[in-house]
C-alpha cells in the first residue's frame, strides 16, 4: 500500500472538527486556529505529514516584543541574513549531518530545563536511547513515560495508551537485547 500525504482539502476537512471545538478562535490559512488577548496571540496549526497523518502544533507570540517575521517585500534583501540566523540558532545544526547522539543530548537538555515534558517527548528520548544502545537510559526514559502517565490525574487518552504500549514493548525489546529489531519493525509499520 502506497502512503501519500494528506491534501490541503483533506486536512481542511479534518480541521473542521477542531474548528467546531474552538468556536471562539479565529481561522488563518484554512488550518490554523488563533486567539488573541493583548499582549498575546496563540496559534494551533495543523500540518499534513508525509506519512499520511496530520499533527497539531502550538505557538505563542508576544505582541509587545519585536516581530522577527519576514514580510514578502523584505525577502530579497533579508533571506541570506535569515539563513545565517538559522545556521546560528537552530539546533541541531542544519549544516552538519544529523547525529542521533547529539539530538538525544539536546533533547535531554531540554527536559532538564522543562521537567514537565509530555509522554510523547519522553517516548522519543527512550526510543533514541535504545537506538544508540544505551540500555540504562532507554529504561530510565521509559520509566519516566510510565510515571508521567500515572501522575497526570486523569485516565490516559487513547494516544497516551499507544505510547504506554510502545514503551512496554520497547522495555521488553531492550531487556532481551532486541531493541534494534523492534525499532526497525516499528519504523516499517509507520511507513506502511
Amino acid at each position: 500500500m502506497k502512503i501519500r500525504p494528506l491534501t490541503k482539502q483533506e486536512l481542511t476537512k479534518y480541521f473542521s472538527d477542531y474548528r467546531r471545538e474552538f468556536p471562539d478562535w479565529a481561522v488563518e490559512h484554512d488550518v490554523v486556529l488563533t486567539r488573541q488577548q493583548e499582549p498575546l496571540k496563540q496559534r494551533i496549526a495543523f500540518e499534513a505529514l508525509r506519512d499520511g497523518t496530520y499533527r497539531p502544533s502550538h505557538s505563542m507570540d508576544v505582541l509587545i516584543a519585536p516581530d522577527v517575521g519576514i514580510l514578502p517585500r523584505e525577502h530579497a534583501g533579508k533571506w541570506r541574513q535569515v539563513v545565517r540566523a538559522m545556521e546560528e540558532q537552530f539546533q541541531p545544526s542544519i549544516r552538519k549531518p544529523l547525529d542521533v547522539v547529539e539530538v538525544l543530548r539536546l533533547g535531554e537538555q531540554e527536559v532538564a530545563l522543562s521537567p514537565q515534558a509530555n509522554a510523547n517527548y519522553l517516548t522519543g528520548l527512550a526510543a533514541l536511547s535504545a537506538y544508540v544502545g544505551d540500555v540504562e537510559r532507554a529504561l530510565s526514559w521509559s520509566d519516566r513515560v510510565e510515571e508521567r502517565l500515572r501522575s497526570q490525574g486523569r485516565p490516559p487518552a487513547p494516544w497516551e495508551l499507544r505510547l504506554a504500549d510502545f514503551n512496554r514493548r520497547l522495555r521488553q525489546a531492550v531487556q532481551s537485547g532486541q531493541q534494534r529489531a523492534f525499532l526497525q519493525a516499528n519504523r516499517q509499520t509507520r511507513q506502511e
